[in-house]
């Protein structure tokens, strides 16, 4: 691979990593962070409002009867698609509009009740739901109440705004022993992967049409094939609640589970990804999740984390210290990538002026002269062209460290920021990114400032990203990359004061190999090519290029 090709590809794979190839929604607006709350709006168009649970996670629109009509889980943490106006309304149009949220139940109900007169298709009487946030417990709860047929119903559902959990309570009075409660998804897969597992059992999975009885669950639930934009809907029992559940595949996915009048469940709505399962304990759960490579390197890094919170107890302090500490277990492979920066910025000079000897001369007998002189060029300078390889070793460490920061829920500001797991909400996390981005750009490409003009631009496309990453994940790249410029200042002065005297030495060697004629001789050594050799004028020898 040519060196300078490496950076161009080196940001071109970033940014398609680093945003999972998708759109990152509005930027967050300056100077605000979400603040989780209820809001009450019209959202469906009907009559009578409807109840909105906003976080910087999801927006959860519930009816009067507690059932969910919208369920937005957003790709990029903290993005606003919910926009107050100054005469106190709401807009609700970016929730409903976004081509880049999927609504988790579509069209359908969740959490809506069947059975015994119930039937979230026809009228019931509702009460004006009672609200209420408790932010440092975490909690968003609404109490939800309905008569149907003379079916008496109370649903208590507590949101946890810094997780995907969802605790839900209901009480059916004047009815059945027994009733049915509906879990659609997932929005627009048509075929999710449906599973449950019963207590003691192996999982048992409806994927395509069918539908499968699973008898006293341990959980069940909807997935989507894992990535940063896949979804899940899980549900376990809670508190010696028994769950009977069908599991209906295809378009029409669904888990009908049945409870008893009293139930207490635990929901899961949100990513089908590892580290937000992690955090809310799902993880373990037989059959759900097996993470691959990049997972379980991700797991190590996460466990890490917390044995160093436990120490410091500030995980802005635990982002710093895990940054030099993997920069430090990296330094050997960031070094040989480095000094094969360095000396090939070294090079620079000598490679350009081959390149315009030979830039006229498309014969091939110049084209192998040219190489010959390339190579011996590299030889010269002790580089290795394979050593840019190096730069892609540490490449699984870094998907998995982006993938942990990005998805980890930290439940705390640092300095100025109000939570690491949402970007800065002043934009200056941003604005260092793309100066200490810039400043690294400079010092690898300082003697070429041809290129450095070609590639800087590049860093003002990702400014636009780094608007939308949380704020811990660019404090780690700002932190890193701050580490990784004073590893190549060092470096520069190394290969710098190793190359000073290698003019000199070409130049006597130049003189000792043509017996003082001042010719060099190159044999021709490309196949299918003649045996003669050429006599050619010595190439103007320069000293080692000097700042």
């Amino acid at each position: 691979m040519k060196p300078r090709l490496l950076l161009p590809l080196i940001a071109a794979t970033g940014a398609l990593l680093l945003t999972g190839c998708g759109q990152t929604g509005p930027l967050p607006v300056f100077g605000k962070a979400i603040i989780s709350g209820w809001i009450k709006a019209d959202f469906d168009g009907k009559p009578g409002d409807e109840y909105i649970a906003t976080s910087n996670l999801q927006d959860v629109v519930f009816n009067e009867r507690g059932e969910v009509i919208g369920w937005f889980v957003k790709s990029y943490a903290g993005t606003p698609y919910i926009k107050r106006k100054a005469d106190g309304t709401v807009d609700l149009s970016g929730l409903k509009a976004q081509a880049s949220l999927v609504n988790m139940v579509g069209d359908r109900k969740a959490f809506a009740l069947t059975g015994g007169g119930l039937d979230p298709a026809k009228a019931a009487e509702t009460t004006v739901p009672q609200l209420s946030t408790d932010l440092p417990a975490n909690e968003q709860t609404a109490v939800f109440k309905y008569t149907q047929g003379g079916v008496s119903v109370t649903k208590t559902v507590v949101l946890h705004p810094r997780n995907f959990k969802i605790d839900l309570k209901t009480d059916v009075t004047g009815g059945p022993a027994t009733v049915n409660m509906l879990f659609p998804g997932l929005g627009k897969n048509d075929n999710p992967s449906v599973k449950a597992v019963p207590v003691g059992g192996e999982p048992v999975t409806v994927q395509g049409s069918g539908t499968q009885k699973v008898q006293n669950i341990q959980y069940a639930a909807l997935q989507e094939k894992p990535n940063q934009l896949a979804h899940a809907l899980i549900i376990r029992p809670q508190k010696g609640t028994t769950v009977n559940t069908t599991l209906t595949g295809g378009e029409q996915g669904l888990i009908t589970a049945s409870l008893p009048a009293a139930s207490n469940l635990e929901v899961y709505g949100g990513k089908n990804e590892l580290i937000h399962l992690y955090q809310s304990g799902y993880s373990e759960l037989p059959g759900l999740f097996a993470p691959n490579v990049f997972g379980k390197i991700s797991l190590v890094i996460v466990k890490i984390m917390e044995e160093i919170y436990k120490v410091v107890g500030n995980w802005g302090l635990v982002l710093l210290l895990l940054t030099v500490l993997l920069r430090l277990i990296m330094w050997p492979l960031m070094q040989a990538q480095g000094r094969t920066t360095a000396r090939m910025q070294v090079m620079q000079p000598r490679i350009k002026e081959i390149q315009d000897k030979y830039k006229e001369r498309k014969d091939r007998d110049s084209q192998v002269a040219m190489q010959a002189e390339m190579q011996q060029l590299y030889k010269q300078y002790n580089f290795n062209p394979a050593g840019c390889v190096s730069t892609f070793i540490p490449f699984p460490v870094l998907i998995a460290l982006w993938s942990t920061i990005r998805n980890f829920e930290f439940d705390s500001g640092f300095l100025w920021l109000p939570d690491l797991a949402i970007p800065d909400p002043f934009y200056f996390l941003a604005l260092l990114y793309l100066i200490v981005n810039i400043g690294q750009l400079y010092v690898m490409t300082r003697k070429n400032p041809q290129m450095f003009k070609q590639q800087a631009f590049i860093y003002l496309i990702f400014l636009y990203f780094a608007l939308t990453f949380p704020a811990g994940v660019t404090i780690y790249i700002i932190v890193s990359t701050l580490i990784g410029i004073v590893q190549q200042v060092i470096i520069n002065k190394q290969v710098e004061a190793e190359t000073a005297t290698i003019g000199q030495r070409i130049q006597k060697t130049v003189a000792a190999g043509a017996g003082g004629t001042g010719k060099v001789v190159i044999a021709k050594t490309a196949p299918n090519m003649p045996g003669a050799t050429k006599t050619r004028k010595a190439p103007k020898t320069l000293d080692a290029p000097k700042d």
